[in-house]
């Protein structure tokens, strides 16, 4: 069981280094490090070769932002299991790889996800709390599980056939988890990853597209599995999203929608 362990780069010199000692000095060696580094015109790529490791695999070429090197880097991973970091994260301890791969031995999920320790306070965490603990399906409509807690199995790539929507600038990652959990088993483990730094754009820029389209998707991802009881306080939601599919003509998913709604709107409770 080996790991790809995804580092996107541009001109990150104060950062890099830490991040790749924070990996290198993990205990489990079953990893590679995929660079992929939008060419940098600072140190960045010097710090990265100097480290002198087979594992550590650099590709620099002009991209479209983060989640565009990021899909570079999915179609060059041989690793079973990806985990994405931030130039300016750090793996929590040098256990933390060796402790998750005991649980990825024993798990049947595509996607496996622990906590992580926050660097700074953001609008949904405050510094040095750990984000956030198991999320259930429907909490994970309210609120994203962090992108550096989670393991994502190789073949989640390979029947998306695409990585990250690049039409979502800030919230690519969270569209990509609920294309997961629509489609996967998901296992929350009680591990702490990384270090999540809150200076990234994530922490605070909102993504007006991703919010326009967020309950389409989630319509589009899990179709029938929304008549789940437990989503019946999302009428709301429902209402809206059934009457957009209509506008846009998309007579089949507003139908989907609606009956969703009614049934919810109107289901007996037991």
């Amino acid at each position: 069981m080996t790991y790809s362990i995804i580092v996107p780069t541009y001109n990150s010199e104060k950062t890099l280094s830490a991040c790749l000692v924070s990996i290198m000095n993990q205990k489990c060696s079953d990893f590679e490090i995929i660079i992929s580094d939008g060419v940098s015109t600072d140190s960045t790529l010097a710090i990265a070769r100097g480290f002198n490791d087979e594992r550590i695999k650099i590709y620099t070429a002009p991209d479209a932002g983060i989640y565009d090197a990021m899909n570079k880097s999915i179609t060059r991973a041989n690793g079973d299991w990806l985990l994405f970091l931030g130039s300016d994260d750090l793996l929590f301890n040098d256990d933390v790889l060796e402790n998750v791969k005991n649980h990825l031995a024993l798990t049947e999920a595509a996607f496996v996800y622990g906590d992580v320790k926050m660097v700074g306070d953001t609008p949904w965490a405050k510094d040095g709390t750990l984000y956030k603990g198991e999320t259930t399906v429907s909490g994970l409509f309210d609120a994203n599980i962090c992108h550096q807690a989670i393991f994502y199995a190789r073949k989640i790539f390979v029947d998306r056939k695409v990585g990250y929507n690049l039409n979502y600038k800030v919230c690519a990652d969270y569209d990509l988890n609920l294309f997961c959990a629509s489609r996967y088993p998901i296992q929350y483990v009680p591990e702490t990853v990384s270090y999540f730094n809150s200076g990234g754009m994530s922490s605070v820029v909102p993504d007006a597209v991703f919010n326009r389209e967020k309950w389409l998707n989630i319509v589009y991802y899990f179709r029938e599995k929304l008549f789940d009881e437990n989503l019946a306080s999302r009428t709301k939601e429902l209402k809206k999203t059934w009457k957009r599919f209509f506008k846009r003509f998309q007579v089949s998913l507003a139908i989907l929608a609606f009956r969703i709604y009614i049934y919810h709107r109107f289901k007996k409770p037991a």
